[in-house]
């Protein structure tokens, strides 16, 4: 409308110029020229402010929406409500008995009591657990359609360990995120050929982590150095010495995120190195940050878009944190010098 005003105008202008000299009209054909020009490109300026107010309106939209959704009972990701326990952290003189509850209907509850954070590998909840001595106790609830909730964490210290009788056999321990039905310690035996021995499968090797971990700097596929706790022996033969190279690959890594997500670290065993014999092993874990998702909904409440600024803590495996691996196949090895 206005493209066609400025034209009724130029158009009269023209008319009126027909009557004067040559010299006047060219020079007013060229002062309404450049006024046209002026204004369109102001109109072209207030359409392109105009485009980017509604940009901004939506970019404002998709943000308040992103809010809504993190100031939400749980982060994103994570759709069970977190476990709760029956008895609470602190120091105890004697054992006591812990019992898992979960607030999502037909959510199955994991557990660890190694301090590894549990996955849908790790034990199941199906009754009170008895702590006899110091335990992380950490526990997760996972729906039908397989999505998980925030981790649920309880320090427990016990002073007094009651002493077993003699005849009592002992207790079973649950199987935690690394552990295996076959983990027991199988005893070497003669090979073929003299002067070797078979490791056997499913022998219990233990192991500690050589460097710190961090998911801040750490990548799917990275491999992660570790070392043998203890000599492997069969009877009074060492057949791998203390220190022994071994190494896991990390299968899941994200570092932390606003919102209060916590960064992770998944990762699998992969091998030993015994005096140049590579000793393939099995065992894997999970370790998951402290979330801090209370604190991000807090933030956000107090300060706009708060809680995108407030990042979960990351997952960290420190150096000499001991892992339980398994020997996956027999192996024939010479004792170690």
């Amino acid at each position: 409308m206005r493209a066609f005003l400025i034209l009724l105008i130029l158009a009269a202008s023209v008319a009126n110029a027909q009557a004067q000299d040559p010299g006047m009209q060219a020079a007013q054909q060229a002062t309404m020229q450049a006024q046209l020009a002026a204004m369109q490109a102001q109109q072209a300026a207030q359409q392109a402010m105009d485009q980017a107010t509604q940009a901004n309106q939506q970019a404002m939209q998709a943000m308040n929406q992103q809010m809504q959704a993190t100031s939400q009972a749980t982060p994103v990701g994570f759709y069970a409500a977190k476990p709760s326990f029956s008895l609470k952290p602190g120091t105890y003189a004697a054992a006591q008995m812990v019992k898992i509850k979960d607030a999502t209907r037909g959510a199955i509850i994991y557990y660890t009591t190694d301090g590894w954070t549990p996955t849908t590998a790790s034990a199941r909840y199906t009754g009170p657990i008895t702590i006899g001595a110091t335990t992380n106790l950490q526990a997760i609830a996972v729906t039908a359609f397989g999505t998980r909730s925030r981790v649920a964490t309880a320090q427990y210290t016990v002073t007094a360990i009651p002493e077993r009788p003699a005849s009592a056999a002992p207790e079973a321990t649950p199987l935690t995120n690394n552990a295996a039905a076959s983990g027991t310690v199988a005893p070497a035996s003669a090979a073929a050929v003299p002067g070797q021995l078979v490791l056997r499968a499913g022998t219990v090797v233990p192991l500690v982590f050589a460097a710190d971990v961090t998911s801040k700097n750490t990548d799917v596929g990275d491999k992660i150095p570790m070392t043998l706790a203890e000599d492997l022996k069969d009877g009074d033969m060492v057949l791998v010495k203390k220190g022994a190279p071994a190494f896991a690959i990390v299968r899941e890594a994200d570092g932390s995120r606003g919102g209060g997500v916590p960064g992770e670290i998944g990762f699998e065993i992969d091998s030993l190195n015994a005096d140049g014999t590579l000793v393939k092993l099995y065992g894997s874990a999970y370790k998951e940050g402290q979330d801090k998702a209370g604190t991000a909904i807090v933030m956000g409440a107090v300060f706009p878009f708060g809680a995108f600024f407030k990042h979960g803590q990351q997952a960290e495996i420190k150096k000499g944190t001991p892992f339980t691996a398994y020997v996956d196949a027999d192996v024939i090895l010479t004792p170690a010098k």
